[in-house]
């Protein structure tokens, strides 16, 4: 099993490659849908990172939302026709990148051992970290 700073280089690559996948798209493209019962990439960019949140938040550290009002557009439990008034793309860029500091703050905290139950938080961590990554990379 990979140990906790392999996979937060593996989280920053896959957040990379994400963002490479709309380098050089405006806010219209980033937006665009097919139709209603279709999510934009945009959507998706913010999904990853709202999911990301949810776990950590969730399953280590009870942490407070980055952004509750982003948390409720990008959750998959709002069906694709609830989907269509996305963010702007940089406003999408700035809380995924709030969402990943928070997760390695917490990860690397986590990997001290500065915290309650260190080698369970361990164990979760990086799970949780490879679920994190996978998802990144699904989408």
């Amino acid at each position: 099993m990979f140990d906790l700073p392999d996979l937060l280089q593996e989280y920053a690559a896959a957040q990379t490659y994400s963002l490479e996948l709309v380098s050089g798209l405006d806010d219209a493209q980033v937006r665009w849908r097919p139709s209603e019962n279709s999510s934009a990439m945009g959507w998706h960019l913010g999904h990853q990172a709202a999911v990301n949140h949810y776990m950590v938040r969730n399953l280590t550290a009870a942490e407070r939302s980055v952004n509750p009002a982003f948390d409720a557009v990008f959750d998959s439990a709002t069906a694709e026709p609830g989907r269509g008034d996305i963010p702007g793309l940089g406003d999408i860029v700035e809380y995924r990148a709030s969402v990943a500091a928070t997760t390695r703050r917490v990860v690397e905290q986590i990997g001290s051992g500065d915290v309650g139950a260190p080698a369970q938080l361990r164990l979760i961590a990086r799970a949780m970290l490879a679920a994190i990554i996978n998802h990144e990379y699904q989408h």
